[in-house]
């Protein structure tokens, strides 16, 4: 029998209940549009929930944090590759969006003398300013907030253990573009699909992190959903080879692989990474982006000079030894990530945990910076212009790791739980308004019928094929050729593995039952991932060189100099795929220089500060941590100029 359809009809549908997810429903609820969450997951269960709970908010540690400080370290930190509109945008709205999370019943530590949000100590890496605030329960106080705007949110409805599958689109008249005018759930508590009429999808499903599984440090719902569908309905992709591992993640015990035990800010002033040898292979760790850290390692192990289970040595023990200085580094350590120390203390030996001896760390898929090419409000767009050339697939909004054009070549730490509210909110007021433009216009369900036939098809399929068979073939070549590094000869060895898989899917078994089929979701989630993967391939072999978070071992550093360019995939109804360059405004040149020479002047002050006889750089570093985290250990008390001011003075000490 025939898996059953329930029809239904809505303003707005989101795909998705995390942090992007939830906003966007709020805001689109808040304007009286009707509004439906499809969740795969537990409403609220997301890479918000189990994050480290670090928000970037604008001002939080200096006064000098203004607007157009913090877009330009987006954009230049991200290559040159993100949107101005959309950078400028995360740099206004980022106060706000703290806000709404505050009003959801998020609890920060205030600063009495400034009484605002306390940042830490120290800025995370990449960022030029103290701005990222932690919470005492991490992520899940913010995974408590984003259920409560949804749950007890007014005009929103939502469906959990439910797969959005794909969007619908129409053509209003022959010639004229397709838009958005539906889309098919598969609910498996239910066993039942789902067609819902809506002419507004915002589309914040996660990213594709799974792909890399088990090194990987989020939820296993990260399955491509977002790109893959986007995809499918003709939207474009932006910056797919941008996907963000970080660094310094547990290589081992197994039963730990992926974890987060560590930021760049976590080796202090005196860490630095080392090859099986006891090279170093960076030194100034705590000033280095994410991107930085990560190709370190990577390269030593491509060298040969890897450890054991791949990665390298974190190695923070002199920042340990110093009588003076040594107990407020642990301080800051406990403090800085506390969940992250946690995992560290339980899956290492006790000197470890004490930072007696090095760690042992590699990197693990985390975020993706590319996604949906969309602009400041979320919105599809296309083109062979800038982000603002034209309109993409109407009805199409995006958010959160859905959404390309943010971050670029490397995102700053702290920056997702802030991006997913300032876009999220933006993406669900702009769908509303859609909607409400849309809301005499009469869908046909003539649209939906092809796809929910071939749908139908699925369930009963016969085949000698099992798709989580098939998805742990599709993740072991995932890491080793468009993992952390990549060459063109495994971009190609990846593409023929694509190619291989997807020959599979016909012969992929899929029983008939139609209640919480198992085999038909990971079914779903394998063609997903195939699609994304595709995706990453494409994007990764057009840019032939390196830069932020995609590291081409066969080609050259591109430099800060050039002239920057997005990649852009699309995939053709016919099944096709394309892969093409859009050309960035470069920042101008005089704002690259100053930029560089205050960066090597930091690390400059680092390096001399290690130079230091030991009890000058003890007293240095006491004196230090003083300035950035006051005598009881937590942030206290800011020296004029932020953490840089108090790199400056210590080395002069």
């Amino acid at each position: 029998m025939p898996i059953e359809v329930d029809w239904c009809d809505y303003d707005v549908v989101v795909v998705g209940s995390g942090g992007a997810g939830s906003h966007a429903a709020q805001a689109a609820a808040a304007t009286g549009a009707r509004v439906l969450v499809v969740s795969k997951d537990p409403i609220g269960a997301s890479d918000t929930k189990i994050s480290e709970g670090l928000a970037t908010v604008r001002e939080s540690g200096s006064d000098d944090d203004s607007e157009e400080i913090l877009s330009e370290n987006l954009k230049m930190a991200g290559g040159d590759l993100p949107l101005n509109a959309i950078t400028d945008a995360f740099a206004a709205d980022s106060k706000e969006a703290y806000d709404i999370y505050r009003r959801q019943g998020l609890r920060p530590e205030i600063d009495d003398e400034r009484d605002i949000p306390k940042p830490l100590p120290l800025p995370m890496g990449g960022h030029t300013r103290r701005r990222s605030v932690g919470h005492r329960n991490s992520g899940i106080a913010f995974g408590h907030a984003n259920w409560n705007m949804i749950v007890q949110g007014e005009g929103i409805d939502y469906l959990e253990d439910s797969w959005f599958l794909d969007l619908v689109t129409d053509q209003a008249e022959a010639g004229t573009d397709k838009s958005v005018v539906g889309g098919i759930i598969y609910h498996a508590a239910l066993g039942r699909l789902i067609a819902v009429k809506t002419s507004s999808v915002v589309i914040a499903s996660g990213g594709l992190s799974t792909l890399y599984f088990p090194k990987t440090d989020t939820m296993r719902g990260n399955t491509g959903d977002s790109y893959a569908i986007a995809a499918r309905a003709g939207a474009d992709l932006v910056d797919m080879e941008q996907v963000q591992f970080l660094p310094f993640c547990l290589a081992s015990p197994p039963s730990y692989e992926g974890l987060l035990v560590g930021e760049p800010v976590t080796a202090s002033y005196l860490g630095v990474l080392r090859d099986k040898n006891g090279k170093v292979i960076l030194d100034g760790v705590f000033l280095r982006t994410r991107a930085d850290c990560s190709s370190a390692i990577m390269r030593a192990v491509e060298d040969g000079r890897g450890s054991p289970n791949g990665g390298a040595y974190l190695d923070m023990t002199a920042n340990k030894r110093p009588p003076r200085s040594g107990p407020y580094f642990m301080r800051f350590v406990e403090s800085a990530l506390p969940s992250a120390y946690k995992v560290a203390r339980q899956a290492m030996s006790k000197a470890a945990g004490n930072c007696e001896e090095p760690w042992e760390v590699r990197p693990s898929a985390h975020y993706m910076m590319g996604g949906i090419r969309a602009d400041e409000h979320g919105a599809s767009v296309a083109g062979d212009g800038d982000g603002s050339a034209g309109a993409g697939l109407a009805g199409l909004f995006t958010a959160g790791q859905a959404m390309g054009g943010v971050f670029g070549a490397n995102r700053l730490g702290s920056t997702s739980l802030t991006e997913g509210a300032v876009f999220g909110r933006r993406a669900g007021e702009a769908a509303a308004h859609l909607a409400r433009k849309s809301a005499t216009r009469d869908t046909r369900e003539e649209a939906f019928t092809p796809m929910i036939e071939n749908i139908r098809r699925r369930f009963g399929q016969k085949g000698d094929s099992a798709a989580a068979v098939l998805k742990l073939e599709l993740q072991k070549a995932a890491w080793i050729n468009i993992g952390p590094v990549r060459t063109a000869d495994r971009i190609a060895e990846m593409e023929r593995v694509l190619s291989d898989l997807d020959a599979k899917l016909d012969d992929v078994a899929v029983p008939g039952y139609a209640e919480w089929n198992q085999a038909f979701i990971e079914f779903e989630e394998l063609r997903n991932l195939i699609a994304s993967a595709r995706g990453v391939c494409l994007a990764s072999r057009e840019r032939d060189g390196s830069l932020g978070g995609h590291v081409r071992m066969d080609g050259k550093q591109i430099s800060a100099f050039s002239k920057p360019y997005s990649t852009v995939v699309s995939h053709s109804p016919g099944g096709g795929w394309r892969v093409r360059r859009v050309n960035r405004d470069r920042t101008p040149l005089k704002q690259i220089i100053a930029f560089k020479i205050q960066d090597a002047k930091r690390k400059a002050a680092v390096k001399w500060l290690r130079m230091l006889p030991a009890g000058m750089q003890d007293r240095a570093l006491e004196k230090k941590y003083l300035a950035v985290m006051g005598a009881g250990g937590t942030a206290k008390e800011v020296m004029p100029g932020g953490a840089d001011a108090a790199v400056g003075e210590a080395t002069q000490a």
